[in-house]
């Protein structure tokens, strides 16, 4: 039972650790890419991280053609 609390209390601390970088990183994706910019498929992506900002934040599932979560597999694939 020991156990289960110290695993418990390790698990809280790198979540609590790793959310302000995970949304520093998603807030540096919103300064670096735009949903207004006239993207609307995988050929105007410039980088995997466009399509998955594409896809993540401005909902265009067209570019998941297969719905596995990867936008446009030909650039992140």
């Amino acid at each position: 039972k020991l156990i289960m609390k110290k695993l418990l209390l390790i698990l809280t601390a790198l979540c609590l650790i790793s959310s302000p970088a995970l949304a520093k990183s998603q807030k540096a994706d919103a300064e670096q890419f735009s949903c207004d910019d006239g993207k609307r498929t995988c050929k105007d992506m410039d980088s995997c991280a466009d399509a998955k900002f594409h896809l993540r934040e401005c909902g265009m599932q067209k570019l998941d053609r297969d719905r596995d979560g990867v936008p446009c597999e030909s650039i992140c694939g």
